[in-house]
């Protein structure tokens, strides 16, 4: 069996069309749970309306506590040998579950992920998205290909992940940016991972989607998080250090392009002395990301430089966002 679960809070508009988009999975062996985070919309009520009609769906009211919270309670009140998450604004194909199965039985996987798309946030969604990728094909990833940003991201959804991997791991409640703080310990458990270039998830892009969030409590809290990350797999895993230092230098120079050149604090501080003290491990690491090496360089002139640039790429990212 596999444990679809979905975090739900106040999302009645996208709602129906996520679960529609599961009820049409051609895997026949699943169970949905859906963990209503206190809404106040009317989520609550149509959450309980799906269960009552159909047993494979389960409806849970632990209280407000947020995502990550809501998912761990998901993750506890599971009973599938198997888990994947989908957010309650997406959709999935009908071959999200069996596709991603496809790849624990091709290489005995303990996690796989599928490909992606971003379709705009246009009204309501309609079941199935975007027309997604044809590409059959699985590849072995690795502990580093995450932290690489090899085309996996620290997402919870899209992927399938062994019931086994979350024995000791949960999503640390109370903060932001709580994938980051996770998804690398399910790949330093995992034996064995695999990725399909087939798109069966579609993430829909919304202005208030939190992964387009710019607070500095959750640049602050990704910050916090990534740290952690660097920490201990230099402790725990050394073989994937310098893939771990690219990450965090990544998540550093993220976090300044969000950040106003006018902010001259203590964060923004403790952001230039890490890519400082990295930006020697990262210039010379040839795996390392081309952008995460010229910013290295740039890092080694002036951290200061390296903001304004990075500043001004985001600006005008968010431009031609908005005018989209």
């Amino acid at each position: 069996m596999i444990s679809v679960i979905v975090p739900v809070y106040n999302a009645s508009k996208y709602l129906p069309a996520c679960i529609e988009s599961v009820l049409k999975q051609d895997h026949s062996d699943w169970e949905l749970i859906l963990v209503d985070d206190d809404s106040t919309d009317g989520s609550s009520e149509m959450v309980d309306s799906y269960a009552a009609k159909d047993e494979r769906i389960r409806a849970l009211h632990p209280g407000h506590g947020g995502a990550a919270a809501a998912r761990n309670k998901g993750v506890e009140a599971s009973r599938g040998e198997f888990i994947c998450f989908i957010d309650s604004d997406d959709t999935v194909e009908p071959d999200y579950l069996s596709y991603l199965y496809k790849g624990v039985r091709l290489f005995d996987a303990d996690i796989v992920c599928c490909g992606h798309d971003e379709p705009k946030d246009t009204a309501v969604p309609t079941e199935g998205g975007i027309a997604g990728g044809d590409q059959e094909a699985f590849s072995i990833c690795f502990l580093w290909d995450l932290l690489y940003q090899r085309g996996l991201m620290s997402v919870p959804w899209g992927y399938l992940y062994r019931r086994s991997l979350w024995d000791n791991v949960r999503f640390p409640e109370g903060t932001e940016a709580e994938d980051m703080g996770t998804i690398y310990r399910l790949f330093m458990a995992a034996d064995r991972v695999a990725k399909g270039g087939k798109i069966c998830y579609h993430y829909i892009q919304r202005s208030s989607s939190t992964i387009y969030s710019t607070s500095h409590s959750r640049m602050r809290a990704c910050y916090k998080h990534s740290r952690q990350m660097l920490h201990k797999i230099r402790k725990e895993r050394p073989e994937a250090s310098r893939a771990a230092a690219s990450r965090h230098f990544s998540c550093c120079a993220q976090s300044l392009s969000e950040t106003p050149l006018k902010e001259k604090g203590r964060f923004t501080e403790r952001l230039y002395k890490d890519m400082i003290k990295l930006s020697g491990t990262v210039m010379k690491d040839k795996n390392a990301r081309t952008m995460n090496r010229a910013a290295a360089v740039i890092t080694k002139v002036s951290p200061r430089l390296l903001h304004m640039m990075l500043r001004i790429y985001y600006c005008n990212k968010i431009r031609r966002m908005n005018k989209a």
